[in-house]
């Protein structure tokens, strides 16, 4: 009988286990939610065509605005630009994780970086409203501020100028410029990126 309640409660602990190890290796976490410009991104929900072409300008540097069609099971290499009224708001990168095409600026967004405004610096062209990151605007913030914020993310890096943070399958990263203060921000969604 002791024996029985021995390998009962091993064949539990294994099980709890494996389901913990399932649950970690499968991503999880919480979808990260950024405003740009009054626009909700969800990563890994949201399409860039929540940005209106008629509002914002999107292009591939070097190659212009996307017009293309994107395949199925396929992401973008490049980033996209977005801009309105000559400000830049953010670093768009996109996927397809369906099987039919999509257009370009329909392809959803997998990872959104951006800089800080700033009138003394070449970030000068970067808008004046900051995107927000669950609610949360970076600007004029510092490594306490932003570990306050993330408490609650596993930590990865908190060196003196970059501080990343995972949670599930999204990663957070801050760069700050020499003085402490966030100039820049990125946040990812883990994708599989074996398919062409």
């Amino acid at each position: 009988m002791k024996n029985m309640k021995r390998r009962l409660a091993g064949v539990i602990l294994a099980a709890v286990l494996a389901l913990n190890l399932s649950a970690c290796s499968s991503g999880g976490g919480t979808a990260p939610v950024l405003t740009v410009a009054g626009q909700e991104v969800t990563l890994g929900e949201t399409g860039a065509g929540v940005f209106s072409l008629t509002e914002f300008e999107m292009a591939i540097p070097g190659e212009g605005t996307p017009i293309g069609m994107m395949p199925g099971k396929s992401w973008l290499s490049s980033f996209m630009t977005l801009k309105k009224d000559d400000s830049s708001y953010a670093y768009l990168y996109v996927y397809n994780p369906g099987r039919d095409e999509v257009m370009v600026t329909s392809a959803t967004i997998y990872k959104l970086s951006f800089s800080m405004h700033s009138e003394e610096s070449e970030a000068s062209y970067w808008a004046e409203d900051n995107a927000l990151v669950n609610g949360v605007n970076y600007f004029g913030m510092n490594a306490d501020g932003i570990k306050e914020t993330m408490a609650e993310f596993k930590v990865l890096s908190e060196d003196s100028n970059y501080l990343s943070y995972k949670d599930g399958k999204y990663t957070y990263r801050f760069e700050l410029d020499e003085s402490g203060i966030v100039n820049k921000v990125e946040v990812e969604m883990d994708i599989d990126k074996s398919y062409s």
